[in-house]
């Protein structure tokens, strides 16, 4: 077995697609460069649709699917916050995915609650399965895309950064032999964070999700023993690093979903 067969996709698939679908229909990108873009995750794409009210064959239809419709809205939900899914199929799938894009598909100008559908990608560089599940509970997708200012984030992540590194400089054990090498493994982390965006017109969008890659990398290497940290240790910085986490997902899904309704009007 190859090394890239046992590995993971590159984070944020889901995301991905929603941004570059958006910005295909606002003309700001190629078709082709969506392709590339998913290509990049995955060298092949299968998608499974709910039923036979949703047809979708392949990747195309699917980026068509998220494309006619009125609503759509990433979210990233974690244990003790669902941030707004009901209970059900697409939420346990959503919590072993850690994102998912919801889709109102009635036709554009619909409001209201709906019983939406669900996407989540599952897969490695080699395949990618996407997966369609209609929510048995109607939710508002139109208000889900509404999240906190991004300006607000973007004070709250620059504070936040700071803190993750106390964190780091607080915890004792073994360490990276040398500085550069805790450098090199921070840097590593947050690339392998980072989301490749569609030109935008936006630069607090890249400001917050760049911020939100590396204090997502801090807690990593922080929070999976890669730095030697106790039992105690570990328990001490534990509550901070969760508010860490919890912040950056807050932060990456409005700025992601800022960027689409960007695109989308």
């Amino acid at each position: 077995m190859t090394t890239s067969s046992i590995s993971t996709m590159r984070a944020w698939p889901v995301s991905a697609l929603a941004v570059w679908a958006a910005a295909r229909d606002a003309s700001r990108c190629a078709p082709d460069d969506v392709l590339h873009t998913l290509h990049d995750y995955a060298q092949a794409h299968e998608v499974d649709g709910p039923s036979d009210d949703v047809h979708t064959g392949d990747v195309l239809e699917l980026l068509d699917l998220v494309a006619a419709n009125a609503h759509v809205a990433v979210r990233m939900p974690a244990a003790g916050d669902a941030q707004g899914l009901p209970p059900g199929t697409v939420m346990d799938s959503a919590m072993t995915t850690r994102e998912v894009l919801l889709i109102d598909d009635r036709p554009a100008g619909s409001d209201g609650p709906t019983l939406a559908l669900g996407l989540i990608a599952r897969g490695t560089p080699e395949r990618c399965r996407w997966e369609l599940n209609r929510l048995t509970t109607a939710v508002a997708v139109d208000r889900l895309s509404s999240d906190l200012p991004l300006g607000e984030l973007e004070y709250n992540l620059r504070e936040a950064v700071g803190e993750a590194a106390q964190i780091i400089a607080g915890l004792s054990g073994a360490r990276p032999s040398t500085p550069a090498d805790l450098r090199d493994a921070l840097a590593a982390m947050t690339e392998a964070r980072r989301l490749d965006l569609p030109p935008h017109d936006n630069p607090r969008v890249d400001r917050v999700l760049a911020a939100a890659a590396q204090i997502d990398a801090i807690v990593q290497l922080a929070g999976v023993g890669a730095l030697g940290v106790s039992g105690a240790q570990s328990t001490v910085a534990d509550d901070r690093l969760r508010r860490l986490t919890s912040l950056t997902r807050t932060a990456r899904t409005a700025a992601i979903n800022t960027l689409i309704t960007d695109y989308r009007r």
